[in-house]
């Protein structure tokens, strides 16, 4: 019986379909990428899409990152540079959905997760939903690498291996606070702008997220002294700014922590913070989004007898 069929017996038994979730997801691929040479193609659940940031070398740009589909065991993924509002509409993927495409080593990033993407390769697949908040398809997935690692381990190390060392991590943290402060490149009324992009396209310019937000934690690992790490999540930088737009600067901050606080964290959610570091430099971790099922939803690991 091969490792797979082996899952699935196990999670028969717990209600679970009988086919592996990453194969199905893979599977649910209508129309496959072509193979090229010197390129891989990589099948991935997008799982972390960052605000948009600006390079002089990539110009307008997002960190997208989630879990390979196409591997044995689930492994991290991270696509750069991805310019998002310069895609077309039928390749704007969601947070959770499948993506297919073709991609290879950068010459520059080194960290073992890192890939430059094709996007003209790209194809979507289905959205993985929350399923009435049990997320349980998405734990089918992510299972194995919640809680794998701790903050204070990717620290480690990054300081002793650099871009060597693993540089994203699904992990457990006992949050103290959220702390939001105005953020002082955000300039009111950007998004009114119109921008040209390289096809005559007419586009918003990208305006910064007004609020910086960045969490007070404690990881899993013994002895932790505690994490401040900024949260740079797409959702939580358009929420600030749609709060902002109707409400005053203290009513839309105190939204943001009613959200990404009392609700992503509250006492009744499962909460891990997906954390990644940054390519030029390596010791400094952020936190790229939240994973926040409903408590005991996490399926139980089989027993062997």
């Amino acid at each position: 019986m091969s490792p797979f069929e082996a899952s699935d017996t196990a999670l028969t038994g717990l209600g679970y379909p009988l086919l592996d979730e990453r194969a199905k997801l893979t599977a649910a691929v209508t129309q496959p990428v072509t193979p090229r040479a010197g390129w891989e193609v990589i099948s991935a659940l997008v799982t972390v899409k960052a605000y948009p940031s600006i390079s002089r070398k990539s110009g307008e740009s997002v960190c997208v990152a989630g879990v390979r589909l196409d591997t044995p065991r689930p492994e991290w993924v991270r696509f750069f540079p991805v310019g998002f509002r310069a895609l077309p509409k039928h390749r704007q993927f969601e947070k959770y959905q499948v993506v297919q495409l073709l991609a290879h080593r950068g010459s520059t990033d080194r960290r073992q997760e890192s890939f430059k993407p094709n996007l003209d390769s790209m194809v979507l697949g289905p959205v993985v939903d929350s399923q009435s908040g049990t997320w349980r398809r998405r734990w089918e997935v992510l299972g194995d690498l919640a809680g794998e690692t701790t903050t204070c381990a990717l620290h480690r190390a990054a300081k002793s291996a650099g871009q060597a060392a693993p540089s994203l991590g699904l992990i457990k943290p006992s949050v103290q606070d959220l702390i939001i402060e105005d953020n002082p490149a955000y300039i009111p009324g950007g998004s009114t702008q119109i921008d040209v992009d390289l096809f005559g396209t007419e586009r918003e310019v990208l305006e910064a997220t007004p609020f910086i937000a960045r969490y007070k934690y404690f990881c899993a690992e013994p002895g932790c002294r505690g994490h401040e790490q900024q949260i740079v999540d797409w959702e939580s930088g358009q929420l600030a700014r749609r709060n902002l737009a109707s409400h005053s600067p203290d009513e839309a901050k105190k939204l943001h922590r009613e959200k990404f606080l009392d609700e992503m964290c509250g006492a009744n959610k499962d909460t891990y913070f997906f954390v990644g570091n940054q390519h030029q430099h390596p010791r400094s971790f952020l936190v790229l989004g939240v994973f926040w099922p409903k408590r005991y939803t996490r399926p139980h690991p089989a027993l062997a007898f």
